[in-house]
């Protein structure tokens, strides 16, 4: 009589064999986690600041020209990031969020003249460290990040994917038009000075119509369109520091929830990282 042969125990071999690939080596799993804790602790000192009358922040805030009754709510705002870039399962969505803030920071220093690479391009050093972090750690976030790979196999529903397609329509157009009226916008006689200086706008213009680029490209659109949310939170930053209200200030950042709207529903992998990491 023979003996009944009995099942392997355990988990079948071919998906061990896709665990072991997908899992990331350790050297790159260890570099991610060193960048990740550098950028919170320097980002929670920097949120720790905003509630503090020390000098240094009353001189940097007088030489940027920030209200100082702004200065503890970008104070909240650094802490919701920072809440939801160190949680595990809203990492990326943390990590948006701090480009925005960021990107106002680039925005209030390009504004007033600051040296370039030790002021104005000093919250780009920040978000390669907080973007770093995700990047060496996650396999998914670097199958879409600087550039998409295999951009077939993250097509969703028809239902989603043309609405997605028409949203980013939508915001893509808003864009285009805000980057074509700074060619033709002239300050009426007897006006306040613009917000943002006038030998400048050309050249924000042309950084809109390169960012709409890379967030209609395919291959770039993740890239685009986390440039473009660092982008309009300068433009936020810029337009609250000049007094607007903040229903009027807030009108960038909708843009940008609008741009990532249409790219979470036509795209099935960015849906699997925000605003949960599946």
């Amino acid at each position: 009589m023979h003996k009944p042969i009995s099942e392997p125990i355990g988990k079948p071999e071919h998906t061990m064999t896709v665990e072991i690939q997908n899992a990331t080596p350790k050297g790159r799993l260890y570099t991610g986690y060193t960048l990740t804790v550098l950028s919170i602790l320097f980002m929670l000192m920097d949120a720790v600041m905003k509630f503090t009358h020390a000098a240094p922040v009353i001189e940097a805030n007088r030489q940027l020209e920030i209200p100082f009754s702004l200065v503890p709510a970008i104070g909240v705002i650094a802490l919701v990031c920072l809440v939801l870039y160190a949680i595990p399962s809203t990492s990326v969505l943390g990590a948006i969020l701090f480009t925005g803030y960021l990107g106002g920071a680039i925005a209030g220093h390009a504004r007033v003249g600051n040296p370039v690479f030790s002021h104005t391009l000093f919250p780009i050093y920040i978000a390669l460290l907080i973007w770093g972090g995700l990047w060496f750690r996650d396999r998914a976030l670097r199958e879409l990040f600087p550039l998409v790979h295999d951009t077939s196999s993250s097509a969703p529903s028809k239902g989603a994917l043309y609405a997605g397609y028409a949203i980013t329509a939508v915001a893509a157009l808003l864009v285009i038009l805000s980057a074509a009226m700074k060619f033709v916008y002239v300050p009426p006689a007897g006006s306040p000075p613009p917000a943002f200086p006038m030998e400048h706008i050309h050249t924000l213009a042309y950084i809109e119509f390169a960012l709409v680029a890379l967030y209609l490209l395919p291959r770039t659109a993740f890239f685009g369109t986390v440039f473009l949310s660092g982008y309009l939170g300068g433009a936020t930053m810029i337009t609250l520091r000049s007094g607007e209200s903040v229903g009027s200030s807030i009108v960038p950042a909708i843009v940008a929830v609008v741009l990532w709207l249409g790219y979470w529903l036509r795209n099935a992998r960015v849906r699997a990282l925000i605003p949960l990491r599946k």
